[in-house]
């Protein structure tokens, strides 16, 4: 078969960092309003997989706030600093082992993700993992973040790879979304949202260790048109 790749989300997929992330997104925006808005739970799953712009589109549209989004983004690294000393985040599940997998059989893969390149250092950095990836999109380098498909589509030209040869592995709504109008094919890994609300993904896992070389080229072979039929591996 032809060649293909892999594009891992970070918070969530390769690294068990969302819980901190969120923690460190209502600290920010707490902190940059002066208290005057604090982010209720049932709005995680508005922001999950999103990148910043849109924390700062809610905030104006909203409550007429106008927030520096230097300001932010340096107040949001410092409580997500702070938060992963106290909560120390992990690799996830089964992820060491499937990027040794592909480190053997030669797949290439990188990462694309909606937090800043200040904030995945930091967590790559925090784990182990600063020298195992070459290839790493981040929200700074996109104009429109997830469900936008622009953060897939800049890491599949790095991967040299076209759509249809590429999985994502996503834990978010809009991460799933966008992979899928990337026109890739689109791997939900339960934990931030269940099976049911991920079901408009190609394929559902539990996390990393159920996957093989062997299905990842199952997965590709079979891709074919829209997904979102589908529930399973």
């Amino acid at each position: 078969m032809a060649p293909f790749g892999v594009i891992f989300d970070a918070d969530g997929v390769l690294l068990d960092s969302e819980r901190q992330s969120l923690v460190a997104l209502r600290l920010a925006v707490e902190s940059v309003t002066a208290g005057k808005v604090s982010l209720p739970p049932d709005r995680f799953a508005f922001f999950c997989g999103r990148d910043d712009s849109s924390i700062l589109e809610l905030l104006a549209a909203e409550h007429g706030l106008a927030v520096d989004p230097g300001e932010f983004l340096a107040c949001k690294i410092e409580c997500y600093r702070q938060a992963i000393a106290a909560d120390p985040i992990a690799v996830a599940p089964g992820a060491l082992e499937l990027l040794d997998r592909l480190d053997t059989a030669g797949i290439p893969y990188g990462i694309a993700t909606a937090a800043s390149r200040a904030k995945i250092n930091l967590s790559l950095a925090a784990v182990g993992l600063s020298d195992r990836f070459s290839i790493t999109t981040t929200a700074d380098e996109i104009h429109a973040g997830k469900p936008e498909p622009e953060v897939f589509q800049l890491t599949a030209g790095r991967l040299d790879l076209p759509p249809g040869q590429l999985v994502v592995f996503e834990d978010s709504i809009n991460g799933v979304e966008a992979a899928n109008r990337a026109g890739m094919v689109s791997v939900a890994v339960i934990g931030s949202f269940s099976r049911e609300q991920l079901s408009h993904a190609c394929h559902v896992i539990d996390n990393l260790s159920q996957v093989t070389v062997a299905l990842l080229r199952r997965w590709v072979e079979e891709q074919r048109g829209s997904c979102g039929d589908r529930g399973g591996p």
